[in-house]
């Protein structure tokens, strides 16, 4: 569920850019005609000093308020949902609430991948519930890793501690 939310407000944030702008140029040749053209390759070299430049909203795109409004709409849903789902995450005794968390959430999601994997019969959703498991295998362990109050927090620690004693030990004795 958390995955579909990412992917939802991931193309949410992608729709502002879905609405974009054609530059339309325009001159007047020398018979007095004005030409309109999208490509500024296409204009003769005499008439580019003249050239006027216009942006034109293209016909087959959304407003842009709407476009905003839709992923204000699908950011709130994600949080909204975010918010609901993590009053059930497990508190896993022996990692960090952090640690807990990932666990959770990948263990749902590997659950809902083998379950899908076991009673669906198309081949394409049975590759794609083999391919997430897979990157669960691969991000799950990492994500555990460089968690917050993970090993590698311990680690940056022990290594400022280091590092701290060993600028004492260079500073000059009086």
């Amino acid at each position: 569920m958390i995955m579909i939310g990412i992917l939802l407000l991931w193309v949410g944030s992608l729709l502002p850019e879905v609405v974009s702008a054609t530059t339309i140029y325009s001159y007047i040749d020398e018979q007095g005609t004005p030409v309109l053209t999208d490509k500024f390759e296409n204009i003769p070299e005499r008439y580019r000093a003249k050239v006027q430049v216009t942006e034109q909203v293209s016909q087959g795109t959304s407003d842009h308020s709407t476009a905003i409004r839709l992923q204000q709409t699908v950011s709130g849903w994600v949080l909204r949902t975010g918010e609901k789902l993590s009053t059930l995450i497990l508190n896993i005794s022996g990692v960090t609430h952090y640690q807990s968390h990932i666990l959770t959430v990948g263990g749902t999601v590997a659950l809902i991948c083998l379950i899908v994997r076991f009673f669906v019969r198309s081949q394409v959703v049975r590759f794609l519930s083999l391919w997430c498991l897979i990157m669960l295998a691969l991000t799950i362990p990492a994500l555990l890793y460089t968690s917050k109050d993970g090993p590698l927090d311990r680690l940056r620690g022990q290594s400022e501690r280091i590092q701290e004693k060993q600028q004492q030990l260079l500073q000059p004795i009086p």
